[in-house]
């Protein structure tokens, strides 16, 4: 889901890269989150196909939910947020994606695919998968441990205790602007079914959230810069951000973690909007980005899981074999998905989110 601040200079290179080589050259609209598909494979595809991926991006799942229901956008291709998929069917957003146009889709990783597909099974042979990730904690080893000694770093409680959350409240405490997922992290924490709509469950996860929103310094979705530049030393985050600190900076400073409670699994998924113009285009694209050379491209740009296990060969750099990148089964067995809500029920979810965010 999910964007890096870093990459940003790198993304601008590539829409340079992708411009046309000559006027009668063939496009293909795509509509993906910011910095989240490697330069070279912009300008591997068009070298290759001869084809311009023209480019627009969005930095929140419902920026991109509201404008496919809407319509109009003109895009053959985009990449969305696997809590969203589910409402994009029911409103007939997207249309059915032909695999017989996509051979490299036989290599995705299959039991990553059932996980999704079993709390959203609408979705089925309407999306496939582009990128994974986890929502976890990441955050700056040595400033917790000077404020708490005893911090208990493998667990939600790190955060979601009060206690903790007022000690770490003066380094700087950010939460990933996703409701969904937040809640559905509250809710493990507690020892309720994450993917509960139940009144009271939502009750309880919202009692938990709203015991420590005093001491968050903000709701963001890009928290790669504030815990590089030490604006917060803890942040609930999406792996590709949580991770970038540590990869980058190559110590044990910085870490990312998958409470032991259990986390949050999400998944970036390819979808054909409704009034594409080129589905062909569409599936080509598709079918050219699950290369394993790409997706390995994939993961060293933006930190997540790919979907083809077969590309771990072509990643030579050890720090994206980690066991929060290649996400092993033992880690696989806590991870959840967010169940998809009904458009109602996710309007009544952002009302609570926007007042606990202002304190009512």
């Amino acid at each position: 889901m999910r964007l890096t601040t870093c990459f940003s200079a790198a993304f601008a290179a590539a829409a340079a890269m992708a411009a046309p080589a000559a006027a009668e050259t063939k496009e293909v609209w795509l509509y993906n989150w910011s910095g989240y598909i490697a330069p070279e494979t912009v300008e591997s595809f068009q070298e290759t196909t001869g084809t311009r991926i023209v480019l627009d991006t969005y930095g929140e799942a419902d920026e991109a939910e509201a404008r496919l229901i809407a319509r109009g956008t003109g895009y053959d291709l985009a990449v969305t947020a696997s809590e969203t998929v589910g409402r994009l069917v029911n409103a007939g957003a997207i249309q059915e994606i032909s695999l017989a146009g996509i051979p490299n889709a036989a290599a995705i990783d299959g039991e990553l695919m059932k996980m999704f597909l079993a709390s959203a099974p609408q979705a089925e042979g309407y999306a496939l998968p582009y990128l994974w990730g986890t929502t976890g904690i990441a955050f700056d080893r040595n400033a917790v441990l000077e404020r708490l000694p005893d911090a208990p770093l493998d667990s939600w409680a790190l955060v979601f205790d009060p206690a903790n959350a007022r000690a770490l409240a003066d380094c700087g405490i950010t939460i990933v602007n996703s409701v969904e997922e937040v809640v559905a992290a509250a809710l493990a924490y507690l020892g309720l079914d994450p993917q509960s709509h139940s009144e009271q469950d939502l009750q309880a996860a919202f009692g938990v959230l709203s015991s420590i929103a005093p001491y968050v310094r903000s709701f963001d979705s890009d928290q790669y810069d504030a815990l590089l530049d030490e604006e917060v030393c803890l942040a609930i985050a999406w792996s590709t951000d949580g991770l970038a600190p540590r990869l980058e900076e190559d110590s044990d400073r910085y870490h990312y973690v998958i409470p032991k409670e259990g986390a949050n699994l999400w998944a970036d998924l390819f979808v054909i909007p409704s009034d594409a113009k080129d589905t062909g285009a569409a599936h080509r694209l598709i079918d050219y980005v699950l290369r394993p050379d790409m997706m390995a491209q994939a993961t060293a740009y933006t930190n997540a899981t790919n979907s083809v296990p077969s590309s771990r060969q072509e990643i030579s750099d050890p720090g994206y074999h980690i066991p929060e990148i290649v996400l092993p089964q033992d880690l696989r067995s806590r991870l959840f998905f967010v169940n998809p809500r009904s458009g109602e029920q996710k309007r009544d979810l952002d009302r609570r989110w926007k007042l606990l965010q202002i304190g009512l």
